[in-house]
């Protein structure tokens, strides 16, 4: 490496060790600046690195028992709060999930229930009824997460 660029890379580094919590407010800033290109670019690295991932993820499930059977615990109780006893289509809601599971079987594609307004949401949390569920591709609802898309 010239002489040149390694003394630059120095001095950005210094400059960095001094200023890193300037640098970390603006790359917050940013980011909330431009929700878009955040979400563009974490998707592109998701698509990159899906292999990795999946193994790291499948990796720390098996090794987090605990927290995995917390997690999977409270999504269930959160449902079992936010299914009204009143829905006089409750009965239904298994059709959605029996639909689900005929497409990814037929086309080979995982399909996923959504709920079109979250259970856990930040802004707006739905309930666990019919007409809050749809059947979509599990690739729409994994990039969706926990938002909920006007």
């Amino acid at each position: 490496m010239p002489r040149d660029l390694e003394n630059a890379k120095r001095l950005r580094k210094e400059w960095y060790e001094r200023n890193k919590e300037l640098t970390k407010e603006r790359a917050r800033a940013w980011a909330i600046a431009n929700p878009e290109k955040v979400s563009e670019k974490n998707i592109k690295y998701k698509h990159k690195n899906k292999v990795c991932l999946n193994k790291y993820n499948k990796q720390w499930w098996s090794e987090n028992k605990d927290k995995r059977a917390a997690y999977q615990a409270k999504r269930k109780a959160t449902i079992l709060q936010r299914t009204p006893s009143w829905d006089p289509q409750a009965k239904s809601i298994v059709a959605k999930y029996q639909l689900a599971a005929m497409l990814t079987r037929e086309t080979g594609i995982q399909h996923h229930v959504d709920h079109i307004i979250p259970l856990q949401g930040r802004k707006v949390s739905g309930l666990h009824v019919f007409s809050n569920l749809r059947v979509i591709p599990g690739s729409d609802n994994v990039k969706k997460s926990n938002k909920f898309i006007v």
